[in-house]
């Protein structure tokens, strides 16, 4: 039976899985994108998809073939002739699960088996659509898959969990382990890997979100990451995922921002000037955002180092999408919006693999500290807590005198501006234009020594 061991899943993965979550479900609230819009996204994804999923397989087609093959139906003469019928055969199996995403119905054996069918074509000697009746290896792994009288047994296992869990389970969690669990069967003779990718994608539509890409160049990643999930860890694989359906997800706002853009800006300023003013504050938010950036280098270099030398520990670095310029406009204005994580820090125990401190860097003013019409934009500092199962602005521990950064901002004269906790006074001071590097030392040495007692 599939089991999920939630303590192998960092803090910072499940809150950015409920943040998206969130987002989503508010995204479809809104509204439908207008018919055209969708039929353009529809197709970038497919092409995108397709692409991907086949060139993991080692399909050596440029995007632009990928495209040309799909669009007019050509075969690429300077390839093989087998790379432009893998890329025909996904094409159309990539519109039955589309069909299928549509349905009410849930998910089976038969569709699976005819998505495979699909995904091969009329090859006669990979038995499209019916289960292996011979022994497999996985090539690169170190698993092992079930004898050919246990795979329907599993399938059906797997069917089961998967309609079972169906409305319970988070849609990207439910996505990355059923996709992972089939390839891990290894139902059929060939065409696996592009099969569970499709039946990854049908069950992110069926709830509503975007479907996965994981790209060609993720390979050896995403291969690590089906490995460890072989032993029961689905971390990896789930990160993937979110991410990717992350990454699209954007692709979905920026297409509605777009389109509402001009409107709010007309609103907002009048119908006067609107592109010059629009052209000034992305100016603005552009030369931010790169000073933020900076940041963001010195730490993850840290995070790198340590990683390579620290024994009893590792320290991994995430980066998260970086912010719109919507949401830079929200900050400024409110001082708080949706997806507004910038990076966070895990710190693992080597020997056990298990998570002892996640930190948190995100965007948030708080009106107690700096007013509500100061429209600067902080980067606090965050930290989980096993306890609310969230992330915490890092006063809020009890141990916080241990750590003495507690923000970055840009003031109004474009000083970086570090807010710090002084242990002598027991009082938070401001200090501008520090050394980035030296800031960064500071908090590497504080959580190590103070916090982890290295």
């Amino acid at each position: 039976m599939i089991t999920i061991d939630q303590s192998l899943l960092s803090p910072d993965l499940i809150q950015r899985l409920d943040n998206l979550h969130s987002e989503i479900t508010k995204f479809r609230q809104e509204g439908e994108l207008d018919q055209l819009s969708k039929e353009k996204l529809r197709d970038y994804f497919r092409t995108q998809h397709i692409f991907h999923s086949a060139g993991i397989e080692g399909n050596r087609l440029t995007l632009q073939e990928t495209m040309l093959v799909l669009k007019e139906g050509v075969t690429i003469s300077e390839k093989s002739i087998q790379d432009s019928i893998e890329v025909k055969n996904l094409g159309i199996a990539f519109d039955f699960f589309y069909e299928l995403a549509q349905e009410g119905t849930p998910i089976s054996e038969n569709y699976i088996k005819q998505l495979h069918q699909l995904v091969v074509g009329n090859d006669p000697y990979l038995n499209a659509g019916n289960y292996r009746n011979v022994g497999v290896v996985i090539t690169g792994s170190e698993h092992t898959p079930p004898e050919p009288f246990e795979v329907p047994f599993k399938m059906q296992e797997l069917m089961d969990w998967l309609n079972e869990n169906f409305d319970e389970e988070n849609p990207i969690v439910l996505a990355a382990v059923a996709h992972h669990e089939m390839a891990k069967i290894h139902p059929f003779a060939d065409g696996n890997g592009r099969t569970a990718r499709l039946l990854l994608n049908l069950i992110l539509l069926k709830k509503g979100y975007p479907i996965c890409s994981i790209k060609r160049t993720e390979r050896p990643r995403y291969y690590e990451a089906m490995s460890e999930a072989d032993s029961g860890n689905y971390h990896q694989i789930i990160e993937m995922v979110a991410e990717s359906s992350a990454e699209l997800f954007a692709v979905y706002v920026r297409i509605r921002e777009e389109t509402n853009r001009k409107t709010q800006f007309a609103k907002k300023w009048g119908n006067k000037d609107i592109e010059n003013r629009l052209r000034k504050e992305k100016g603005r938010f552009e030369i931010w955002q790169n000073r933020m950036n900076q940041i963001k280098l010195e730490f993850r270099q840290f995070a790198n180092l340590l990683s390579e030398n620290l024994e009893t520990y590792s320290a991994t670095f995430y980066e998260y999408p970086p912010l719109t310029f919507e949401t830079f406009q929200e900050l400024v204005e409110q001082g708080s919006a949706n997806n507004t994580f910038f990076f966070s820090i895990r710190f693992y125990q080597r020997e056990t693999k298990k998570i002892v401190q996640t930190f948190l860097f995100r965007f948030f003013r708080d009106h107690n500290k700096f007013g509500i019409d100061n429209p600067i934009v902080p980067l606090e500092l965050n930290c989980f807590n096993p306890e609310t199962k969230n992330f915490l602005v890092i006063e809020r521990f009890t141990w916080a005198d241990r750590i003495q950064l507690r923000a970055f901002y840009f003031n109004q004269s474009n000083d970086l501006v570090i807010r710090k906790y002084n242990r002598s006074t027991k009082t938070i001071n401001e200090e501008i234009n520090l050394n980035l590097y030296k800031v960064a030392e500071t908090f590497f040495d504080d959580v190590l020594a103070n916090v982890l007692g290295v």
